[in-house]
């Protein structure tokens, strides 16, 4: 052994020498690395400190954000509702989805006068309204007085009228839908569009426009047992209506003054009761007891709008109390499920620095982070930025409602919960 070490030191002049040249190889080693990483070289990283041991490993030192919690929440439990003891039922809470339905969303049923609802919507459209204001006097020609005759004569609701009355825009829309006035429905389409069957193209046009693509409208008022609607449409004809604040702003009135017929009450006798505020009362023959209904509720400081529809309930006359009760007690459940539940508490970890496989940091929220909804709806959960500046997103799965982002926070070491302990909690 000994020989082999002469022999190889003789080989470079002498062991002094042999140190030497070893020195001088690692400091050329040594400036190359220099070199590359301040000109940006093989080695460079911006940010980046690299050991001298190994000048060219950046794996091993580089510092990483890493989500640590889950990317999919499902808020706990399960949905309970209230449903009718017979015909069809859906409910839904407006950008967040439906929150269930009884029966089929695209069969087609007679609806009555929830119709009178896209009627209102059409004259709003081409004579647009506020919330308050009272709009055009309309001056009652023979042949618009006359269809208060026809709607007695039809067993129809209706409200008195005589040739030559004024009445204002926002008047005719509150007999339309408070009192539920067929002849009003007839008046104000002759209004709009000059005769009945112009209108009836328009309301087809919009329903079509407003995507319920299963309605077919053959008259103004919902009389005829022809025109007809689904539950899915007419969930899409409340979230239009929302968007209308005349037209909100009418369907949430007790009652009205209109100049032959007095004081109007609203049929809709669920207003006040669990938030509800609208829509349209319906009963027919061929219909039932109907009731297209909107309900606003705040939970954690958001206002929530609930929209949803009955259908189909007993009921050929008159006010339309088992659709009325069934909707009020759909509601009420549906209340008791909408609320509050925890994606990220405060102190637990949902991401981390890491470097070299070795957390150097664990990340969490200042305040906890919570979502509102209902058993079985899905957010998804996102950890973005970079590790100077870090934020948590959560997003509903399928709805529209907006994210919710906050930014994260390092966590002071030995407070860090962990995911599988605060499952615990």
């Amino acid at each position: 052994m000994a020989k082999r070490v002469e022999g190889y030191v003789g080989e470079f002049g002498s062991r002094r020498s042999l140190i030497a040249g070893l020195a001088l190889a690692i400091l050329g080693m040594l400036g190359a690395a220099c070199w590359s990483l301040a000109v940006g070289g093989p080695g460079y990283v911006p940010g980046l400190t690299v050991t001298a041991a190994d000048p060219h490993d950046t794996d091993g030192a580089q510092t990483r954000l890493v989500q640590t919690t889950a990317n999919r929440y499902v808020y706990p439990g399960s949905v309970s509702l209230t449903w009718p003891s017979s015909g069809s039922a859906a409910i839904e809470v407006e950008g967040m989805g439906l929150l269930g339905h009884d029966g089929s969303m695209t069969s087609q049923h007679a609806i009555a006068s929830i119709t009178k609802t896209l009627t209102a919507y059409v004259v709003l459209r081409d004579h647009p309204l506020t919330a308050t204001s009272s709009g055009p006097t309309i001056t009652l020609t023979s042949a618009m007085a006359a269809t208060y005759s026809k709607a007695i004569d039809e067993d129809e609701s209706a409200v008195e009228t005589e040739t030559g009355e004024r009445i204002t825009e926002r008047q005719a829309l509150e007999a339309l839908m408070l009192a539920s006035a067929g002849n009003m429905a007839d008046i104000l389409a002759i209004w709009d569009k000059g005769s009945i069957d112009p209108f009836l193209a328009a309301m087809n046009r919009q329903a079509s426009a407003l995507g319920m693509t299963r309605s077919h409208f053959t008259d103004p008022a919902g009389l005829a047992a022809s025109t007809v609607s689904t539950m899915g449409d007419l969930l899409r004809l409340a979230e239009a209506v929302q968007k209308m604040p005349a037209l909100t702003s009418i369907v949430s009135e007790d009652s009205a003054s209109v100049p032959e017929a007095g004081t109007v009450y609203n049929v809709n006798r669920d207003l006040g009761s669990y938030g509800i505020d609208g829509i349209k009362t319906g009963t027919t023959a061929a219909a039932g007891s109907c009731l297209l209904f909107s309900a606003h509720i705040t939970v954690g400081g958001r206002r929530l709008t609930i929209i949803g529809v009955v259908l189909g309930m007993p009921g050929s006359s008159g006010i339309p109390y088992t659709a009325l009760n069934a909707a009020k007690a759909l509601v009420a459940s549906a209340e008791r499920q909408i609320g509050q539940a925890t994606v990220a508490s405060t102190g637990r970890s949902v991401a981390a620095l890491r470097q070299g496989g070795r957390t150097v940091a664990n990340l969490g929220v200042a305040d906890g982070l919570d979502v509102v909804g209902w058993p079985g709806l899905e957010y998804r959960v996102e950890v973005a930025g970079d590790i100077s500046a870090s934020s948590l997103t959560v997003t509903q799965t399928g709805g529209s409602a907006a994210s919710v982002t906050i930014p994260l926070i390092r966590l002071a070491e030995g407070t860090a919960i962990s995911e599988k302990a605060a499952a615990k909690r």
